[in-house]
């Protein structure tokens, strides 16, 4: 009895252990894995998978972004964190992996060298029959500063310029600014030059939604930077920042117009298309 207890004992151990290595081979040498290396918005990836014939990555960014090359190149749209998929294929065995990627952005300077915004999609593009100096903008929000990137014609010069600003995300509080009856409000204006920004300053809204009323809060030069205005393949461009502890409490987004005038003030160039129904400021997530 013993010795037949002792064998029933040894055989269901050769099952178990012959069941156990067969979910453990049952995909042979297939494994998925990878590396990433984060440059902005764009990520490199490497793939160490084995045993795979074929790779389909899901980058859980816009609908339709993957890939099927082995060590892929993807430009995320925005900040975030995205769960991305590597699934390794060897005819009809497949292994994922999935490992989160961070993307807190490109790291901007404004120093007049552009290359930093190479990744950021444009905002905002004036349509074609809007006329002025003005033609499109990029922004983008760091944990300290918002940086912005005109671009417009030969003629932007940014001798004067008005930037109106809605930093509560209620376009009901602020000064309404006719210009865009769709939604405005704007808490802070910032008046002066771009070009050697000696006098410019930052003001704050006093008052009701129709009284000009401002109270100044800081100058150009204290709170903001500017880049040289430099022409590239036919246009203007310059890059400014404004340091959000300047405009108080901020959360969520702001949004924003901005007016070029001349240096007798009468106004140039306007982003985005103003004085119709439907205008409305630009809103920049933070």
């Amino acid at each position: 009895m013993k010795n037949n207890t002792r064998y029933i004992i040894g055989g269901l151990l050769l099952l178990l252990s012959t069941t156990a290595c067969k979910k453990e081979n049952e995909n042979g040498n297939l494994k998925s894995v990878f590396s990433y290396v984060t440059d902005g918005f764009r990520v490199t990836f490497t793939n160490f998978s084995t045993g795979a014939k074929q790779y389909r990555w899901d980058f859980n960014d816009r609908p339709g972004d993957s890939s099927s090359l082995k060590s892929p190149q993807h430009v995320f749209s925005s900040k975030g964190d995205f769960l991305v998929t590597l699934t390794a294929i060897d005819g009809d065995r497949t292994d994922s992996f999935t490992d989160t990627v961070s993307i807190i952005g490109p790291n901007i300077k404004i120093d007049g060298d552009f290359t930093d915004w190479e990744y950021v999609e444009y905002l905002h593009v004036n349509p074609d029959d809007v006329s002025g100096t003005l033609r499109s903008v990029k922004a983008f929000a760091t944990s300290q500063d918002i940086n912005f990137l005109f671009e417009g014609n030969s003629d932007m010069k940014l001798e004067l310029f008005d930037m109106f600003l809605n930093t509560d995300n209620n376009p009901a509080t602020g000064y309404t600014v006719g210009a865009y009856p769709a939604g405005s409000g704007m808490d802070f204006l910032l008046e002066g030059p771009g070009v050697s920004p000696g006098w410019g300053s930052g003001y704050k809204h006093a008052g009701g939604p129709n009284d000009w009323a401002f109270t100044p809060m800081f100058a150009f030069d204290a709170e903001m930077k500017f880049s040289a205005i430099k022409p590239q393949a036919g246009k203007n461009i310059v890059e400014f920042s404004i340091r959000k502890s300047a405009l108080g409490s901020l959360s969520g987004s702001i949004s924003f117009a901005l007016v070029e005038m001349n240096g007798g003030w009468s106004e140039i160039g306007r982003i985005p298309k103003g004085n119709v129904a439907e205008a409305k400021f630009l809103e920049l997530k933070l």
